[in-house]
């Protein structure tokens, strides 16, 4: 009787209990390489046991754990990018400023220069300013305090104020802007500060990166009960996908 319950309950179970004893140790393994920030190995799921369900929920755990890494380092080279780029928007108008300011203590300089001087000098303060502001408004960003205030705002004229505010840069830089507006007003319920922002970086950046001699398209028109905003241009630099 002992040898027939040995041969058909003793050994099966210890097989079972010696399986699930190997499963149990590659899951310690397999959890400790998890801890080590090793997250690359997924656990094998075996049959339907708990130890099975406490692999899927780690295999779901290391997922979520490199979901995690990934986000983070994309976060913190984005943010190396910005005070990359910051730094040197922030070197630009300062630049300027320093020079004309050199300039301005000629007592040799007409009149003529000197408020031409003053005028410069203004409009690079006004840049600086903008975005300083800009760093504040990417820290509200972060932090999730962003607030927007609507008002109705004229987009056609809001458009046509950002164009003429670079109208000296898009001279200069050898790029044919074709810009097609409509003949009347299209008001919306916008933040218009932040929309000027918005309009402003996206001329500033087509000036800074678009291929020398190459057009640039700004359309501006309402569809239906939306306005639509369109900007097209060639980069001086080939874009990956």
């Amino acid at each position: 009787i002992y040898e027939i319950c040995v041969v058909f309950f003793g050994l099966p179970v210890l097989y079972i209990f010696m399986r699930r004893s190997a499963y149990l140790n590659r899951i310690i393994i397999a959890t400790e390489k998890m801890a080590q920030g090793r997250l690359q190995e997924e656990i094998k799921i075996e049959g339907k046991s708990p130890l099975a369900d406490h692999a899927k929920n780690l295999n779901n755990l290391r997922e979520g754990v490199k979901v995690s890494m990934t986000e983070q380092a994309k976060s913190e080279r984005l943010k190396t990018e910005l005070i990359t780029n910051v730094s040197h928007d922030l070197r630009t108008p300062l630049t300027s400023i320093i020079t004309y300011t050199d300039l301005l203590k000629s007592s040799e300089l007409t009149e003529e220069e000197r408020q031409k001087y003053v005028d410069i000098l203004d409009k690079k303060s006004q840049r600086l300013k903008t975005l300083i502001e800009d760093l504040f408004e990417v820290s509200k960003m972060e932090s999730g305090n962003l607030e927007l205030h609507q008002q109705r705002v004229d987009l056609t004229q809001l458009l046509q104020q950002a164009l003429a505010e670079h109208a000296d840069d898009i001279a200069t830089n050898g790029l044919d802007f074709r810009v097609n507006l409509p003949d009347a007003e299209i008001v919306a319920n916008v933040d218009g500060q932040r929309w000027w922002r918005v309009l402003d970086n996206l001329i500033v950046n087509t000036i800074k990166y678009s291929m020398p001699g190459t057009r640039v398209y700004i359309t501006l028109k309402q569809t239906g009960d939306q306005a639509k905003f369109e900007l097209k241009n060639i980069s001086k630099y080939e874009l990956n996908e």
